[in-house]
């Protein structure tokens, strides 16, 4: 496999770990201080908070599903050079991406709503 292409699928794996792993992190890091964040929070706005919380997992599971499509891209020699641009890598990473991007907003929106 040609090395800028081996690069290129490096780059969208680390890309999507990284996104993984902010999504948990973020999660993990509002249930922990949850019972400090509700208590200043006005009532009826910790259901912005929850709908984050859906759609960190939702994009977690995105994630997970490009790191498979970018395995399997690798894997299918047949089906000529391997590329980062298949339509099942785009999608996921997409998908990704915008579910990550909604949360993010989600849980900014809370954070005003509390403070």
């Amino acid at each position: 496999m040609d090395r800028d292409i081996e690069k290129a699928f490096d780059f969208a794996q680390e890309a999507t770990k990284q996104l993984i792993g902010l999504a948990t992190g973020v999660i993990a890091l509002t249930i922990t201080f949850l019972t400090d964040i509700v208590k200043t929070a006005p009532s009826g706005s910790e259901v912005y908070l929850q709908a984050a919380w859906v759609v960190y997992l939702i994009s977690i599971a995105c994630g997970v599903f490009t790191l498979q499509a970018l395995t399997g891209q690798l894997e299918r020699p047949e089906a000529g050079a391997p590329s980062i641009y298949s339509s099942g890598i785009r999608k996921g990473s997409i998908a990704q991406i915008v579910s990550f991007a909604v949360a993010l907003a989600l849980t900014l929106v809370f954070g005003f709503k509390a403070v």
